[in-house]
């Protein structure tokens, strides 16, 4: 009966007509095949040349080496031998074939586009495609931002068009796109089919890699606009290391280990709007001191001030919950630059630590692990010689500092700041607002001017820019005056404070620029003077050693026993006079001949840095006018005098304001922040507390 009914079924099928065929969609383009030959790092001037891998790959598997190129170059790329997240692009060589819905090579010819994720690819959009013929082709790709799992991607799909500010972003050089950067569309359209490349391991990202800039150019994150995650969570299986390369760290000029580190975020302030976070086992960050950078001078430690691993965490409210000195797992968000300071906005964070659930006496022991960076004349870029330049007293103002990038949203510290003496209002035509200045040469000679290049004919605003110039940078009517405007603090809260000048630091002054000083070895029975004079008008300091008397006259003042005393140790701030260039000293009593006392002039640079206070101490009256408050005998005028008087050490976080004058800006925590020297038998204004 079986047989029967199988008898049936075949003839059946045979009158109906039925026979096996191909389905014609197996045919069909289906997906790619990605394999990535190789891949480079591309150096400024174009030239391809290996990617590096992180150390701990190096040290593992060199064999003794200290290159990437003793690693062999299988393990380059994997998961246990990351590359570093690059400074620049990276150029990937791709071997692609086309595949039927079945796997199988297909006989394919046409264009396809790529795409790197996470990843943007390059502004020349020739190395965004390749064509394949017959179901092959080799395609180049280049591409930055690379970090963590990359992947490569092939897509039968149009060329997606990047874009800029001002419109469609071209890399050519008429500003017109290049007819052969882009693909010929077929004419049966696109199938949107995709195949990826298997995954190409580089550095999880840490704020230093998002926040180290690509260039020389301070005002923008290499990241802005791409979504990060930076550290781990133990329940994701471990945490994350550092991976820094070995240093001499006992100084007998040989590198030594290094223990992994796990990558510690510390909350190190909150303010209504976010909080600052900074990794306090980021690696140190070498500096360039190649002729592209323009260090003005290298620090000595070849190292810069900062390791670019601070950001402020924009949350739109106050960080309910987080307080200064609680560690983080794990930090996420969206870059973007606020007058060109970096911030990570919508974020999402998970806590390691509250260290307010500890006793008081441990809220601040991880702070302690991250003491604040002094900032110096040489940080604000001022050159170590004896002769001034216009940007002297606007510290940071070039923007390839990097020694105050790498310190941005971290604590920095000013020592021994004066604040103003007057808040001038340049705002004549009561908008609100005064315009900003930048430097510029005219005739050849550097100056302070308006910004516009080229200049207009008749600038509307000059009055109040000359203004805002003189009054910022300590001349024309403010010379040898602190002076911020008014219309800035107004609408913003944000002062000028006169950083200490150059001089020896046990006068409270800055030694970090030796050429800036000076120095004359004095005795007691020959006068000893200075060997260049300084113009009238010009503010010195002086400081000597000994008891020394001293006299300011011209190339031939000669100091005697009947001059004016300085005691040792004592600081005398004088502004020069016509005829009175030069000091002459005469050690008041015999010297030592080892080591041989000295007394050094100075000139002041009166390099400002901009401060707000208002939220950290709202009590403080900045803006004081010592015409007439202090000419009355209330405690207004009193606390006035004070705050005059007074010098000031402030700690705070360190901001980019591209559009201000100076640049950059601290932003204490709270009045803890601050503390004073008062001056000559005063005290300091409420609420400050002594320097200890």
């Amino acid at each position: 009966m079986k047989k029967q009914w199988l008898l049936l079924a075949a003839t059946a099928a045979s009158l109906s007509g039925c026979y096996d065929v191909t389905s014609a969609g197996i045919q069909e383009l289906g997906s790619f095949r990605v394999v990535v030959q190789s891949i480079s790092a591309l150096s400024s001037g174009g030239a391809l040349q290996p990617l590096d891998v992180v150390p701990s790959c190096i040290k593992a598997n060199g064999n003794g080496g200290t290159k990437t190129e003793d690693v062999p170059a299988r393990l380059r790329g994997t998961k246990d031998c990351r590359y570093v997240i690059p400074s620049g692009q990276v150029e990937l060589l791709l071997d692609i074939t086309a595949l039927d819905k079945t796997g199988k090579a297909l006989d394919f010819t046409g264009p396809v586009t790529f795409k790197v994720v996470p990843g943007d690819l390059s502004d020349d959009y020739s190395y965004s495609w390749t064509t394949l013929n017959r179901g092959r082709g080799i395609g180049k790709v280049r591409a930055n931002h690379v970090y963590g799992e990359v992947r490569v991607w092939a897509v039968d799909e149009p060329m997606e068009l990047r874009y800029t500010d001002g419109g469609i972003r071209f890399y050519t050089d008429g500003g017109m796109a290049d007819p052969k950067q882009f693909p010929q569309e077929p004419d049966s359209g696109r199938s949107y089919a995709a195949g990826s490349s298997e995954t190409v391991y580089f550095q999880e990202p840490t704020l230093q890699s998002i926040q180290s800039p690509q260039g020389n150019d301070n005002r923008s994150s290499p990241f802005v606009g791409q979504f990060v995650t930076i550290g781990r969570a133990p329940e994701s299986g471990s945490v994350q290391y550092q991976n820094c390369p070995d240093r001499d760290l006992d100084g007998d000029g040989q590198p030594d280990p290094e223990a992994p580190k796990p990558v510690t975020l510390l909350v190190t302030g909150t303010d209504p709007s976010g909080f600052f976070v900074t990794d306090i086992t980021a690696c140190p960050a070498r500096e360039d001191v190649s002729s592209a950078a323009q260090v003005r001078v290298p620090e000595p430690s070849g190292l810069l001030p900062g390791a670019f691993n601070s950001v402020f965490v924009y949350n739109y409210s106050f960080p309910e919950g987080l307080d200064p000195g609680d560690l983080l797992w794990t930090l996420s968000g969206s870059l973007q630059e606020f007058t060109s300071t970096t911030q990570l906005t919508f974020p999402s964070w998970t806590v390691r630590e509250h260290v307010r659930e500890l006793p008081p006496d441990q809220w601040n022991k991880y702070l302690a692990l991250n003491p604040p960076v002094e900032l110096t004349l040489r940080h604000c870029g001022l050159d170590n010689t004896l002769a001034p330049f216009v940007t002297d007293t606007t510290c940071g103002q070039n923007r390839r500092n990097m020694k105050l990038e790498s310190l941005e949203s971290g604590l920095v510290k000013l020592r021994r700041v004066r604040f103003p003496q007057v808040f001038k209002n340049c705002d004549f035509n009561g908008d609100g607002q005064v315009p900003m200045f930048c430097e510029t040469t005219v005739d050849s000679v550097w100056t302070w001017a308006g910004c516009a290049f080229p200049p207009p004919a008749v600038d509307p605003d000059a009055e109040e820019r000359q203004c805002s110039i003189d009054c910022t940078t300590s001349g024309g009517a403010y010379q040898n005056t602190r002076c911020s405007e008014k219309a800035q603090f107004t609408s913003f809260g944000q002062f000028v404070v006169e950083l200490a000048g150059p001089g020896p630091r046990e006068a409270g002054l800055d030694d970090t620029l030796a050429n800036r000083q000076q120095d004359v070895l004095v005795s007691d029975t020959t006068s000893k003077r200075l060997s260049s004079g300084y113009e009238p008008g010009v503010g010195v300091s002086i400081w000597c050693d000994v008891d020394t008397h001293v006299k300011l006259g011209d190339g031939t003042a000669t100091a005697t026993k009947t001059d004016e005393l300085l005691p040792a140790r004592t600081r005398k701030d004088v502004i020069m006079e016509s005829n009175k260039s030069v000091v002459a000293f005469l050690a008041a009593q015999p010297v030592a001949t080892s080591p041989a006392p000295r007394c050094s002039v100075a000139r002041n640079t009166h390099t400002r840095v901009l401060l707000l206070t208002k939220d950290a101490v709202p009590d403080l009256k900045v803006d004081c006018d010592e015409g007439t408050e202090a000419t009355q005998d209330t405690d207004a005028a009193r606390q006035c005098r004070y705050l005059h008087g007074a010098s000031f050490d402030v700690v705070g976080h360190l901001r980019q304001v591209q559009a201000a004058r100076p640049r950059w800006m601290v932003l204490p925590r709270d009045q803890d922040d601050l503390c004073c020297y008062p001056g000559p038998g005063l005290e300091c204004p409420r609420p400050i507390k002594p320097c200890q």
